[in-house]
């Protein structure tokens, strides 16, 4: 099967989806199609200003229950990220019940209002206290920039890694399909206007080591394959080689890990958004550019370095 003689369509699509990815970034629905002045994506209260609650509860709750509450508290602009029930054991061994809200930044008297209406609801379990942090805007550009600095040290690590094991080129694109997988996952958010919290660039973080690892399986097969390459083989047939060697490892590791997370989506309501972050990333990142880009990007230019060392080479001369 000679899965790389389609590599340019796997770079084109790549080159495709990157760009809408990008493109959907800074216009989508939630800021009307680029209408809508102010963050052109749904950034939640982690990357601005905002107050989280835990709210310590007698029983168990659902999210359902916690939403359908809070939508009917009336305060200008309120807005609220899925409530998270959770629970834990103190150090009684008794088992404790709280639910997770984050909301936009609220002032001492908004605050008592929304504590109000759970408590009215819920009630407060005053075997617990209750837990109230607030994040000022400061803070949640402090935390944006925090995200993206952690994504430039792990990419730039990693290219140093890569590079220092295998060689520069390999490096660059085990990034580069890296990156595609990460962009994916976001541009998806944005198109589909899903909240962007910490819990998504975990995801995002999550999806980029996914896809190294992938990728560092298929290049060190490459590099075991060079050592032993035939006189008439091509840098091409040769990554196609690789890759097939490494084909169903990398789908049936695939298909494991989307197996367990599909079935977090569909019995664990809270984790839905994390999951599908995941779930995008994985195809996408582990599965297509782990296996078709990196490969594509490293077989075209060896191809291309190969034949302009034919074209530098000097011609000898015939007696």
């Amino acid at each position: 099967m000679n899965l790389l003689k389609y590599r340019w369509y796997f770079l084109g699509f790549f080159v495709v989806t990157m760009i809408l990815s990008v493109l959907f970034l800074f216009v989508n629905p939630y800021n009307d199609w680029g209408a809508k002045p102010g963050d052109s994506l749904n950034l939640g209260v982690d990357f601005k200003s905002g107050t989280k609650i835990y709210f310590p509860v007698a029983n168990p709750v659902s999210t359902t229950e916690v939403s359908a509450v809070l939508e009917t508290i009336d305060l200008p602009e309120f807005k609220f990220s899925a409530p998270q029930p959770s629970q834990y054991i103190d150090s009684n061994g008794n088992v404790k019940h709280r639910v997770l809200i984050y909301t936009r930044f609220l002032k001492d008297s908004e605050q008592e209002v929304v504590v109000g209406a759970l408590e009215a609801k819920f009630g407060q379990d005053k075997t617990q206290g209750l837990d109230i942090t607030r994040v000022s805007p400061l803070v949640g550009k402090e935390i944006v920039n925090n995200a993206i600095l952690a994504m430039i040290i792990a990419s730039v690590a990693m290219l140093i890694y890569i590079s220092f094991r295998f060689e520069i080129i390999s490096g660059i694109a085990a990034i580069i399909a890296m990156l595609h997988g990460g962009a994916i996952v976001l541009g998806m958010f944005g198109l589909l206007g899903l909240e962007i919290n910490a819990t998504i660039i975990a995801a995002v973080l999550t999806v980029l080591g996914y896809s190294v690892n992938d990728t560092i399986v298929i290049f060190d097969r490459i590099r075991e394959n060079l050592k032993y390459r035939q006189k008439g083989t091509t840098v091409v047939e040769l990554a196609n080689d690789s890759v097939l060697q490494t084909f169903r490892r990398s789908l049936n590791t695939g298909f494991t890990a989307l197996f367990a997370i599909m079935v977090l989506f569909a019995t664990v309501p809270n984790m839905r958004e994390f999951c599908f972050a995941l779930i995008v990333g994985i195809t996408t990142s582990g599965t297509f550019s782990s296996i078709f880009v990196a490969s594509s990007i490293w077989a075209v230019f060896k191809e291309w370095q190969e034949k302009r060392k034919l074209v530098d080479k000097p011609a000898t001369a015939t007696r």
